[in-house]
């Protein structure tokens, strides 16, 4: 998490996601064929099923005090966004950037502290807890917190789709030097193994911790480019890096260039292209309902 005061926060850190399954309702006129066209058996009952949170929160935060702000996911999948915007938890739900999102300014004005329990016959399924501050890895738990945006903030949306400029993160000739995050045992004397949240920092020079390419591409996407970056590395699991001393000196002031130069720097390349270009329009929300 982050620790932040809310007085002045901008959602400049977020992170698209598939639209929710629609069940569709067999038409009377079908009872006169079999069975199993009339009614799908469990198990297709269960594939067709819109993922939601069995159990879930929503409270307003005082926007005078030092909150927490960001995403966690626990094991079994449990869900808390803190000290977020509307907006910002649209874009987690869609995994979209925030500059992908159209929408009116209240919903940029109230934080609020969200929970989302998955139903219990579900936790043990959903093993990927892979997180950043302001994204979540696993689709299903992203469809769930989209369930209840739609259920409590009576969200609704529309997706608008252009071609435009789009970038792909590749490699380039350089040596690869970001090294695979080492899992270590609980039961080892190093410690207990790693969490779950990615991380991507900047203090004059970059530090990247338990990061996919796919979370990278999303970072440069949301802070750097303001356009998708799509991740065509092939590059499997999660890595590590630190950014060499010199940085601090050539960089501290560019933090821009000086994540272009590291891309550079690191065996990657960010390559301009035309692609699709999605916003997601919303065109209707309220102020929760209670909990």
């Amino acid at each position: 998490m982050v620790w932040i005061a809310t007085q002045g926060i901008a959602g400049t850190q977020l992170q698209s996601v598939v639209a929710l399954t629609v069940i569709l309702a067999v038409a009377p006129s079908l009872k006169s064929q079999t069975r199993s066209a009339a009614a799908p058996p469990p198990d297709q009952q269960s594939k067709n099923r819109v993922p939601a949170f069995e159990v879930a929160t929503i409270k307003p935060v005082n926007t005078k005090a030092l909150i927490q702000v960001g995403v966690d996911v626990a094991p079994g999948g449990r869900v808390s966004l803190n000290g977020m915007s509307l907006t910002q938890m649209v874009g987690v739900a869609f995994h979209l950037s925030y500059w992908q999102i159209e929408g009116g300014d209240w919903m940029d004005r109230n934080q609020y502290n969200v929970v989302g329990e998955p139903p219990e016959d579900e936790r043990a399924s959903i093993p990927d807890t892979r997180h950043t501050l302001f994204g979540i890895q696993d689709e299903r738990l992203r469809q769930m917190l989209q369930a209840l945006l739609i259920d409590r903030f009576h969200l609704r949306v529309h997706r608008e789709t252009k071609t435009g400029k789009v970038f792909l993160l590749e490699r380039n000739s350089k040596p690869f030097l970001l090294r695979t995050t080492r899992a270590i045992s609980a039961d080892s004397d190093e410690g207990a193994a790693p969490d779950s949240l990615g991380k991507i920092e900047f203090a004059g020079k970059w530090v990247l911790y338990n990061t996919t390419m796919s979370q990278l591409a999303k970072f440069a996407s949301d802070n750097m480019l303001r356009a998708p970056v799509l991740d065509r590395t092939r590059l499997p699991g999660s890595f590590d890096y630190w950014a060499p001393p010199e940085d601090w000196n050539t960089y501290q002031n560019d933090m821009p260039g000086s994540f272009l130069h590291m891309i550079g720097e690191i065996g990657l390349k960010l390559v301009p292209s035309k692609g699709p270009v999605e916003t997601l329009v919303i065109d209707h929300a309220e102020a929760p309902s209670s909990n």
